[in-house]
């Protein structure tokens, strides 16, 4: 235990910071749920609710550290000491955001900026965002009405919706799932489902044992899904696609079109629409299915 609990004490710390010159902004916090928005003002504002030893929460305080155009804000807390919630306010002026935690989770709202968001066991929440990169060990991670966006996670999984540039999400075990992203997307998991729906750019989607799920409408760049022994599920909706798929041990259900059965994978053709763009489908063990 931290501390015994007749020595509990609760305070609640707020203080404004003038960001001066710095153009970034590094936020340490190493425990509790970390909440971040957008300045009303041009001041950072850090709330923090903190629990522990009367005598010693009395005297804390933030830390903060200026480096040229840096400016690092950190919640550390000795033993006796721990952060429950920290609430951030960040102005417009900050063009990147960095916020790194041990275990707590990160909620991060209408900051349009540069941002870098970690955290080993907490969960990642990011809404209206420039551009995002965010990993989590143990954590999920959720990225929405952003743009380009790259996300590392090793047990998480990753919900993206509504990317307005590119997207590159791996993860080992993992499900991912991407709506609506206007650039390539990039999905690999090792484990975990892939499910990407109205791709505009080009596609690569890999999983080794999960199953991936592809629709498409309309614009589309073309690519690739591969599973070894994953099911496939695609959905063509108006698409201009040239669909090829091969599978070694597995079926292919494509209604209308002709499926080769002979000695050797199965292989399934087609055209839809003008057919501009071409979709390679392959498992080995899996089975492919075109609605």
């Amino acid at each position: 235990m931290r501390t015994e609990g007749a020595d509990l004490d609760i305070r609640y710390f707020d203080e404004a910071i003038a960001p001066e010159a710095a153009e970034r902004v590094v936020l340490r916090v190493p425990e509790g749920t970390i909440t971040i928005n957008n300045s009303p003002d041009a001041q950072i504002h850090v709330d923090c609710e903190l629990h522990g030893n009367i005598a010693s929460i009395s005297e804390w305080a933030a830390s903060v550290r200026r480096h040229d155009s840096i400016l690092i804000i950190a919640v550390e807390t000795p033993k006796d000491i721990y952060a429950t919630a920290v609430s951030v306010e960040i102005p417009d002026t900050v063009k990147d955001l960095e916020v790194h935690s041990l275990k707590g989770e990160i909620d991060i709202r209408d900051c349009r900026m540069d941002i870098l968001a970690i955290s080993d066991l907490g969960n990642l929440h990011i809404h209206g965002a420039h551009n995002v990169e965010a990993s989590s060990v143990h954590g999920s991670v959720t990225v929405l009405n952003s743009g380009s966006s790259t996300i590392n996670t090793i047990e998480g999984s990753v919900r993206c919706s509504k990317i307005s540039g590119s997207l590159h999400v791996e993860t080992q075990d993992g499900d991912i799932q991407a709506v609506h992203v206007k650039g390539n997307v990039i999905a690999l998991s090792t484990s975990g489902d892939i499910s990407v729906l109205k791709p505009e750019g080009r596609i690569r989607l890999v999983s080794k044992a999960g199953d991936v799920e592809l629709e498409l409408s309309g614009i589309f760049g073309g690519g690739e899904v591969n599973t070894y022994s994953g099911d496939i599920n695609l959905m063509f909706e108006d698409a201009n696609v040239e669909f090829r798929a091969e599978t070694l041990s597995g079926q292919i259900s494509s209604p209308g079109t002709t499926i080769s059965n002979g000695v050797g994978p199965r292989r399934c053709t087609f055209k839809m629409g003008q057919g501009s763009k071409r979709l390679h489908v392959k498992s080995v063990l899996g089975d492919i299915e075109v609605d």
